[in-house]
């Protein structure tokens, strides 16, 4: 029954995105984030929902009176390079044909679908509806996770919706840490008190699920996003009490098994896990070396042929950690181009602020822009130990606040041209103002320039 009535609201739903195209773009993050087709049993769980809302989509773009043009920004330019880049990378691959093609085909997707989501977020009010979908997805499996995990004492491991890009115990922890900052500029911004209150529960479920995802990248991503957050945030004496109160919670709420695993950050040399990393770290740098344009491809390091050329007789896994699995996989050139779109997210949060200080028309921009640099932290400090290079979550993010910093440069644009016109019409007499004034005034102002004419 769960599963009819999941696909009969996606049958609804479908028809009204090639209507409205953006409402495509909220129901495909809807489907990405929150999985909810995995959570259904019967005859529309393996349905290809992705596929479907990206091709309503595209062709409701398309066939609508919205802008067919590509916003140019350095964030838009930064995702075409690195999709010319990944196709190039393609052909060299190392990596068997089938893996490289699925995880080629899978990352142009996603990338494609962020240019169509730029496209179309041009005002505040679909950025706003983007973030609330993000935040209501994730929100979903932060009550279900969080809750159990409560109701356990901590005994119960978090962990996210069954076969997706963010399953495991480790990247859904990591999936909240860039949430919560984007969950307090939702929070900010709401009007409506009961909604505050909502929403600031979910982000303390929130920081308890992390804790209780029992990762120890998580652990260190939260010491990371926590001194951020109080350093970008407005009042600092707050900022102390709420990482204080939060320190207590962990102590009281986690039994003695959370604390035993996050010991073991301090003897990582005696741990597999750990040293599976290192090793694996080792072999991706090798394959970046001997491959420095191309890199080795896409799942490169879980087949032992390709291993072999580096490290012979090595062992296979998957490469744990953002900046070494670009760089294995697709070589120095397109590893510089994925650095740089962190690097422009954390510089347009730096932008929207200085743009939006002294504005209170324009606070909801100064508060994502500190956030967002909250978000790009927590990605790079968890990303760190996890294999997330290509992750739709921290990608979306990062196109909302570059098409944030686009509208509000483009409002005070607006702002300065009106003014400039209005000083222009108060600087110069128009014929009907000269004759409009006594004879003795025409003879006086005809005799004046024209930009010092006005009384």
């Amino acid at each position: 029954m769960r599963s009819l009535f999941f696909v009969l609201d996606m049958l609804c739903l479908l028809p009204i995105a090639i209507a409205r195209p953006f409402i495509g773009v909220l129901l495909w993050d809807w489907i990405a984030f929150e999985n909810p087709h995995r959570i259904v049993w019967g005859f529309g769980v393996d349905w290809p929902w992705g596929w479907a809302t990206f091709g309503v989509t595209l062709v409701g773009w398309m066939l609508s009176r919205e802008k067919k043009q590509l916003p140019v920004n350095p964030t838009t330019l930064l995702m075409v390079a690195f999709l010319i880049g990944i196709t190039i990378n393609m052909p060299f691959a190392l990596a068997h044909w089938d893996g490289e093609y699925a995880g080629w085909l899978r990352t142009v997707k996603m990338f494609a679908f962020f240019l169509i989501t730029a496209a179309l977020l041009t005002d505040k009010r679909r950025i706003d509806a983007l973030l609330w979908m993000i935040a209501i997805s994730i929100g979903y499996w932060i009550v279900d996770q969080g809750g159990a995990s409560v109701l356990t004492l901590g005994h119960h491991t978090a962990s996210g919706p069954p076969d997706s890009m963010i399953a495991d115990n480790n990247i859904f922890a990591a999936a909240l840490l860039v949430l919560l900052p984007m969950l307090n500029y939702l929070r900010l911004q709401a009007a409506n008190r009961i909604v505050r209150y909502g929403v600031t529960f979910v982000m303390v479920l929130s920081f308890l699920t992390t804790v209780a995802s029992y990762s120890r990248g998580a652990f260190l991503g939260i010491i990371a996003v926590g001194i951020v957050m109080w350093w970008r945030g407005r009042n600092k004496l707050i900022g102390v009490l709420v990482l204080a109160a939060a320190a207590v919670a962990v102590v009281l709420f986690m039994p003695e098994s959370w604390f035993a695993r996050m010991h073991t950050i301090d003897h990582y040399h005696h741990d597999a896990s750990a040293e599976g990393r290192l090793y694996i770290w080792r072999v991706a740098w090798l394959l970046a070396l001997h491959h420095p344009l191309t890199g080795a491809g896409f799942h490169a390091t879980i087949y032992r042929d390709v291993v072999n050329t580096v490290v012979p007789g090595g062992m296979t896994l998957a490469i744990h950690g953002i900046w070494f699995q670009v760089l294995g996989q697709q070589g120095f050139p397109v590893f510089f181009v994925w650095v740089a779109l962190s690097v422009v997210a954390w510089f347009n949060g730096r932008q929207l602020t200085r743009l939006a200080r002294g504005r209170p028309e324009l606070r909801w921009a100064d508060d994502l822009g500190r956030m967002v640099q909250v978000s790009v932290v927590a990605y790079a400090v968890t990303g760190t130990f996890l294999p997330i290079a290509y992750w739709d979550i921290y990608f979306t993010v990062l196109v909302a606040v570059q098409m944030a910093l686009v509208l509000v440069r483009r409002q005070l644009a607006d702002e300065a041209a009106g003014q400039r016109s209005e000083r222009r019409r108060k600087a110069a007499w128009t014929r009907d103002d000269i004759l409009a004034l006594p004879a003795p005034g025409r003879l006086a102002a005809r005799s004046l320039p024209r930009t010092q004419a006005a009384p």
